[in-house]
């Protein structure tokens, strides 16, 4: 099933842009193979989940074959060969019943004990770990770090805990980072919490592992792992590269798909908002009748306080973006304006 999910997220990614938030490179979304089952291991977690994956799939298999393998053989060499012939009056044997019950409960607590281990590991983070507060809406994620900066994209040190405080502004959501072996229901009303430590330099992705409306297969961010000096040095940057500045229309273009794609179309197909294709210099008729051209106010007016100027015939789902930055803001403001 992960190479499976790995491969068609990888063909998804090359039908779309390759950008997101603040990254210090435009990547696909793509999750590493590791081997035929699982993705590739990028967390202190990953080998005693996969050790517990291979123990429970290779018992499974030895006792497939121990139970249907004889089954099997037994109803041909066995079965009925004539009308007249009679079924043996031995109905049972009570040493075997003993054995083939009480070998596989043994085995069942081996198989318990392995992955409740691994269950209490992950429940209480070091008190080290750094901390960080992800939000999860309809349908993207946002991060907030101890210094306030706020991204689209997850980025962590590698060697560092990261515990993650999450809680969800609509429905219930589960952030699931298949690399990192860790995946934890993100529920309205309520925190929940999870962590982790990488322990390879990478990006990998995020996808949402609940359903939750039409835009579920499109709730996929990055994750960026790097060294502890390269994060401390972005970190202090706001999460920008400091040797490559960006410009505003690629940091709108970034804004764009991991925030408003699954919501406003590019190409003037209708979504759950309007299209951006052609929308700068357009007039748009608002729900209490009046008409606004499309310009740079409207556009910072919509994302800061997108109830107050909604456009008719659109429903009032779109959440409010207001922790997003001046030059965040100018890019989107950027970006659009060159869609015709």
């Amino acid at each position: 099933m992960s190479g499976l999910t790995a491969t068609l997220l990888n063909i998804s990614a090359q039908a779309a842009s390759a950008a997101t938030s603040a990254a210090p490179a435009e990547q696909p979304y793509k999750i590493e193979e590791q081997g035929v089952w699982l993705p590739q291991g990028s967390s202190t977690f990953a080998e005693a989940y996969d050790s517990a994956w291979n123990i429970n799939i290779w018992i499974s298999i030895i006792f497939f074959v121990i139970v249907i393998g004889p089954g099997a053989y037994f109803a041909f060499k066995y079965k009925r060969k004539s009308e007249t012939e009679k079924t043996s009056p031995i109905d049972h044997n009570l040493t075997i019943e003993i054995i083939w019950t009480l070998v596989p409960t043994l085995v069942l607590f081996y198989m318990f004990w392995v992955g409740f281990k691994s269950y209490a590991n992950i429940q209480v983070a070091p008190n080290e770990a750094m901390e960080v507060r992800l939000t999860g809406q309809m349908y993207n994620w946002t991060f907030e770090y101890p210094n306030g900066v706020v991204t689209t994209d997850l980025y962590v040190p590698k060697g560092r805990p990261v515990k993650l405080v999450m809680s969800s502004k609509d429905v219930i959501h589960s952030f699931w980072v298949p690399e990192f072996r860790v995946k934890q229901d993100v529920v309205p009303g309520l925190y929940t919490t999870m962590w982790f430590e990488a322990t390879r330099e990478t990006t990998t992705t995020v996808e949402c592992a609940e359903y939750c409306g039409d835009g579920h297969s499109k709730m996929l961010t990055r994750v960026y792992v790097f060294e502890e000096k390269k994060f401390d040095e972005y970190y202090a940057n706001d999460f920008d590269d400091p040797s490559n500045p960006v410009p505003p229309a690629v940091r709108g273009k970034r804004k764009y798909e991991a925030l408003c794609a699954s919501c406003h179309s590019l190409d003037g197909s209708r979504i759950q908002g309007p299209t951006f294709q052609g929308i700068w210099g357009r007039k748009e008729l608002l729900t209490d009748g009046s008409e606004v051209t499309v310009d740079a106010n409207y556009i910072k007016s919509s994302i800061v306080n997108p109830q107050g100027q909604l456009v008719q015939g659109y429903p009032p789902t779109m959440p409010a973006f207001s922790y997003l930055k001046e030059k965040d803001i100018d890019g989107i403001i950027a970006f659009l304006k060159e869609q015709k």
